[in-house]
């Protein structure tokens, strides 16, 4: 469908989730309308609406994505009801003195975000684990926890060359190749396109910069910067701090190994979720906790986790109508004629801000526009790690802003935060950096 109303579907989500704050009823409407203008007659397109959502089941990779999310809750929540959480605080806050303030405990917590940065999901919610104990301790908002884990993962996550997305952009990049538009090593155009990813490495610097501020979203309730509480000798925690460094170990070891074995990262994160929760299983149960007891952890963390796996199958299901209709590439082809050289790469960030923003995907905004704009680069002689960069940075920023975005939903999931307060005090944030990288591809196009 070549046609503005390819565009009703996301706008309509995205008018309802911030008009209404109800994420799964915007995201379905959005599902029922595609639905509607794929099938051309209302009473059909209501029932293929609900098919739709049963057929996001079909795709292995979705199905993975939702159990990986579930054994993401199962092991955060292992940690945390192990007590590793509360020793590592300890150890941080008190015994060792390490976080002394509002700006220490918001760089600590980034750098457990860091210890992910292989996936962004996991970063994520691991930023979450950490920084709600701390984020307490010294009165700092879940608001900005959320936006430090928003602004953490994916962003770091398409800076790492071989993280998931650094591969799955590889594995795009390797059909242009393969067909001969490019005549270099797919890693070569990862590497050589990272200098150029100036909103990714912005929102980070911000995030660190904020950090150093002791900046918050709301007023804070303590005027002192620094809360000292020491914890009386009966109230110190006695569960050693492997309880929580050793679930976070596994599950990156065995990314590593699986992924140089095998090759497939995304298969890598997916199994490596299992053994994580299988070797810590065997860890507990040295550590004398009953098996049941462990289990009952596992599914606790998978029930925590439920809200978020059903907004992300309904994002999945409304990714793939706004695929069917076309939405992303009728946005690139109106743009993409009689457009001035040195105005491309602009344009080409402004059309994968709009890509990400209508359907809360940088993944899916990445694997429509990368097969596009390569060829398109190469015909008239612009630099290709440049616009590959341009369509990382303006899918990142339209799914961390976008209110149906998964990244959206995860973050605020792991903060503990309403999704529709999340998206408001980021916004700004994120927009702000979308201008400064904006006028840097202006600025790059002359050079072009």
């Amino acid at each position: 469908m070549d046609s503005w109303l390819t565009l009703l579907p996301p706008c309509l989500s995205i008018l309802l989730a911030i008009t209404t704050k109800q994420v799964y009823v915007a995201i379905f409407a959005g599902i029922m309308a595609g639905s509607i203008l794929l099938s051309h007659n209302v009473l059909l397109g209501i029932t293929n609406s609900f098919n739709a959502v049963a057929d996001t089941f079909q795709s292995s990779n979705s199905v993975k994505s939702l159990i990986f999310i579930l054994m993401i809750g199962a092991i955060i929540n292992v940690m945390k009801q192990s007590g590793g959480i509360d020793t590592l605080i300890y150890q941080l806050v008190y015994k060792r003195n390490i976080v002394k303030s509002k700006g220490s405990a918001q760089l600590i917590t980034i750098a457990f975000g860091f210890l992910m940065c292989l996936e962004g999901v996991g970063s994520m919610m691991l930023i979450g684990l950490v920084g709600r104990p701390l984020f307490n301790q010294f009165d700092i908002s879940r608001e900005k926890l959320a936006f430090i884990a928003n602004c953490t993962g994916a962003p770091l996550a398409w800076l790492m060359p071989f993280s998931g997305a650094g591969i799955f952009l590889a594995s795009l990049i390797a059909v242009q190749v393969e067909n001969g538009t490019l005549d270099k090593p797919p890693m070569y155009y990862v590497l050589a396109a990272l200098p150029y990813q100036i909103y990714t490495m912005a929102i980070l610097a911000l995030v660190l910069l904020l950090a150093l501020k002791q900046h918050d979203f709301t007023a804070q309730s303590t005027s002192a910067n620094q809360v000292n509480i020491v914890p009386s000798s009966d109230h110190q925690p006695q569960t050693s701090i492997l309880a929580i460094i050793l679930p976070v170990a596994i599950l990156l070891a065995s990314i590593l190994v699986i992924t140089y074995v095998t090759r497939d990262i995304s298969s890598a994160v997916y199994w490596s979720g299992f053994i994580s929760l299988i070797g810590s299983g065997i860890y507990f149960r040295v550590c004398k906790v009953n098996i049941n007891q462990y289990v009952e952890w596992c599914v606790k963390g998978m029930e925590n986790m439920l809200p978020a796996a059903i907004i992300l199958t309904l994002a999945f299901s409304l990714s793939g109508i706004t695929g069917e209709l076309g939405t992303g590439k009728y946005l690139a082809s109106f743009v993409s004629n009689e457009v001035p050289i040195w105005l491309v790469p602009a344009s080409i960030f402004v059309i994968c801000v709009l890509i990400s923003f209508s359907t809360g995907s940088s993944g899916a905004t990445v694997s429509i526009m990368t097969p596009i704009i390569i060829p398109l680069a190469v015909s008239i002689g612009i630099s290709v790690p440049l616009v590959i960069a341009t369509v990382i940075s303006g899918a990142v920023f339209g799914d961390q802003s976008s209110p149906i975005s998964d990244s959206v939903v995860v973050a605020s999931s792991a903060a503990n935060c309403p999704p529709a307060k999340h998206f408001a005090t980021q916004l700004p944030y994120t927009l702000a950096v979308a201008l400064l990288s904006l006028m840097f591809y202006l600025i790059m196009g002359f050079y072009t």
